[in-house]
């Protein structure tokens, strides 16, 4: 046997070991509960064992805790509530996190004109879809009024480690950025852990990294029909890797007063709720945050939403518009066609 003939067989002998010897590829997930909603998580990599998986629950949660107790308008001891008690000119200290989640927030409520407004929840109390809320009625004209003198982004102001108020009525809710902020959070938490691979979801909101069996992660987007399940019924399939995807509809909270349909979603401008026909809009960035408050913004905006939408840079959305009870039309971004599934 020649000396060339022996490295080969060599070399062969040891490929198949490494081969024999990696251990399976499969999808881990994890489950749980965050910010008033259900986390869902998945890893595709090595199969790990129970130590393991509880190690890493235990992380994904202590994340998702830290944001908790700085961002959760419902924990009475949380940052943000403490804010939402101070009187106007007092100050909170805050963390570089909620500091991040403020200047997002103060990005995209100055690009869109104020559509997106984080200081929106006492407007939505009085249309009766506050979680406090007692019933869903159309209120007096004058409560409309005297909330829109507390709402607006500019009425807070916040530096690195401080955070403060003008007006001592004006309250402060992330709720339309947090949920984002956490999947990202997460998902960095998974990538320091060595998972390259993953998915992970907070009520809706997705942040996709790598791949699974060699493909990109792919998601489904809802047909805007009232009350539907998630899932239930599709109306386009979408493949990503690096990117956060969220959505924003009108379809599963609402009420009709006299015929008249009464839309979650408030104009922080007018404190009217929406009006117009964009049932539902899906936009995809490169994190989760700015794609959460994103479709926020577009959800109030309506049919201009396409429009600002293209002045962003790295951004597309995707827009359902309802035509009539049964009818829709669809519309996306030009780059937004590379991420549907054929």
């Amino acid at each position: 046997m020649t000396q060339k003939l022996k490295v080969f067989l060599l070399i062969s002998i040891l490929i198949v070991l490494m081969t024999h010897c990696e251990p399976p590829m499969v999808v881990t997930k994890w489950s749980g509960q965050t910010m008033g909603t259900f986390y869902h998580i998945s890893v595709y990599g090595p199969e790990m064992d129970e130590a393991r998986h509880l190690q890493i629950h235990d992380g994904i949660d202590s994340v998702l805790q830290s944001i908790n107790q700085q961002m959760n308008p419902w924990d009475p001891e949380s940052k943000i509530s403490r804010f939402n008690r101070l009187k106007a000119g007092d100050t909170l200290d805050i963390s570089p996190e909620f500091a991040r989640v403020l200047d997002i927030s103060g990005r995209i409520w100055e690009s869109s004109d104020g559509a997106f407004d984080p200081t929106v929840g006492p407007l939505v109390d009085v249309w009766g879809f506050g979680a406090g809320s007692k019933e869903k009625k159309i209120p007096d004209p004058h409560e409309i009024k005297t909330c829109l003198e507390y709402t607006g982004f500019d009425l807070i102001g916040w530096e690195v480690t401080k955070l403060t108020k003008k007006d001592s009525r004006v309250r402060l809710d992330l709720a339309a950025v947090a949920k984002g902020f956490g999947v990202d959070a997460v998902s960095r938490y998974l990538k320091s852990r060595g998972f390259t691979n993953h998915l992970v979801e907070i009520g809706g909101e997705v942040f996709a990294m790598g791949k699974v069996k060699n493909r990109s992660w792919q998601l489904g987007i809802d047909r805007p029909e009232d009350f539907a399940l998630p899932g239930e019924s599709l109306s386009s399939v979408i493949s990503i890797s690096g990117q956060g995807v969220a959505t924003s509809g009108d379809y599963r909270n609402f009420y009709i007063d006299k015929g008249r349909r009464i839309s979650h979603t408030i104009n922080p401008k007018t404190g009217e709720p929406v009006t117009h026909n964009l049932a539902s809009v899906t936009i995809i960035a490169p994190d989760c945050a700015r794609a959460d408050a994103i479709a926020t913004a577009c959800i109030v905006m309506g049919n201009t939403a396409p429009e600002w939408l293209e002045s962003l840079d790295s951004v597309e959305g995707y827009f359902i518009f309802r035509q009539d009870s049964v009818t829709i039309r669809e519309t996306m971004t030009p780059g937004f066609a590379d991420y549907l599934v054929k």
